[in-house]
């Protein structure tokens, strides 16, 4: 049974899992997954890890300077 991700206002889920993060970072999967424990966007439900994407979105927006 594959469980669905919480969906934002946009329509886009809220979580991803490591293949969409690497494909959001355009990082491979030891660097995003440094990244995404780095700023604390980690997720754990039982085994399976998703990735918070409004915690990497602030994340990148505080690099670009924007808010």
């Amino acid at each position: 049974m594959r469980m669905r991700a919480i969906s934002t206002v946009s329509g886009q889920s809220s979580l991803m899992d490591t293949e969409e993060l690497r494909a959001y970072t355009n990082l491979g999967r030891n660097k995003a997954m440094e990244l995404g424990d780095e700023i604390g966007a980690r997720v754990k439900i039982g085994k399976r890890v998703l990735w918070d994407r409004v915690k990497i979105d602030k994340y990148l927006d505080s690099l670009s300077g924007e808010k």
